[in-house]
């Protein structure tokens, strides 16, 4: 069995890919994206998941935003010292960028830094309720320590905002199999 860290690395491998961005996560296109996602056929789920994110990454600064892609390509070049140096920097001048706080989650999560993990990924999702990425990683958080009920929580809050992603899919209906019987 793969571990946590391992799990949610490549997890957040999968899911942080570098492109252009047009807006932030306050961007009122993202209410029209996600109710699509959530009440979709899932065919065109990836599709929209890439849009979510492409508005995600864009935080209405070019100096954030030229700082956020170096961070991108310093993970893709496996320099993840660098690229946490760099989200430290993008977040320091936009302390309301929620991306920034879900990479550089995942940035201290290949430092084995697992408390700036979780206080990054947890800042996320009070930036961006919505961050179905860092419900999942904070999932897997909870699952790793024992808590089966939370885990299975926040996988549930994943897919109500992302039905489609099949690891929140998986891992809930795992928990969901386990605690069969008991009070969830």
């Amino acid at each position: 069995m793969r571990s946590m860290r391992t799990v949610l690395i490549a997890f957040f491998a999968a899911t942080t890919a570098i492109g252009t961005a047009a807006a932030d996560q306050t961007d009122v296109r993202l209410d029209d994206l996600f109710e699509e996602l959530r009440t979709g056929d899932g065919v065109s789920a990836e599709a929209t998941v890439e849009r979510i994110q492409e508005i995600w990454r864009d935080s209405q600064s070019d100096t954030v935003d030229l700082l956020y892609n170096r961070a991108e390509a310093a993970i893709t070049a496996e320099n993840t010292d660098l690229a946490a140096a760099l989200l430290d920097h993008a977040i320091g001048l936009a302390p309301s960028f929620a991306q920034a706080y879900a990479l550089r989650g995942a940035v201290r999560l290949k430092l084995d830094d697992q408390s700036g993990s979780i206080a990054d990924f947890t800042r996320a999702i009070e930036l961006e309720p919505r961050q179905f990425e860092a419900a999942i990683a904070l999932a897997e958080f909870a699952l790793a320590g024992g808590d089966k009920r939370g885990a299975y929580s926040l996988f549930q809050r994943a897919l109500e905002w992302n039905p489609h992603e099949p690891h929140a899919r998986n891992r809930a209906k795992m928990l969901r199999d386990q605690l069969n019987g008991q009070e969830i």
